[in-house]
């Protein structure tokens, strides 16, 4: 007798992993950015004016396009782990939660690092 595999729990799973590829793409575009802001405020900035040991946001916006890597790279790995189970017909449970929370952490202290400049740069001298 054949089983009966849940187009839903497929369908549902399947947008999940389009979530966190969107999720990916975002972080991707904000590393971007963030990099080039770096260049900007080089630019924008002559050699005299800028302090010793200023801040480089490339690193930042680098560090930010690899978790995106590391998202996409995790986020295939939970959805073929994941399809395998509902096509077996094992017992779904909430997966690993390590991933996100390591994103999440990551980019809260990205945008702590970011508050903590803006709100350096534009205090008066």
């Amino acid at each position: 007798m054949a089983r009966r595999v849940s187009i839903r729990a497929l369908l549902a799973n399947e947008r999940t992993f389009l979530a966190w590829l969107r999720t990916a793409i975002a972080l991707m575009a904000f590393g971007f950015v963030v990099d080039k802001f770096d260049l900007f405020v080089r630019l924008r900035v002559s050699p005299h004016d800028k302090p010793h040991g200023a801040p480089t946001w490339a690193g930042l916006g680098i560090a930010l396009v690899f978790v995106a890597l590391v998202t996409v790279l995790a986020a295939a790995a939970r959805y073929a782990r994941i399809r395998a189970d509902i096509l077996a017909g094992r017992a779904q449970t909430a997966g690993d939660l390590r991933a996100p929370l390591i994103s999440a952490g990551l980019l809260v202290v990205a945008a702590l690092v970011l508050i903590v400049y803006l709100w350096a740069t534009t205090q008066p001298p």
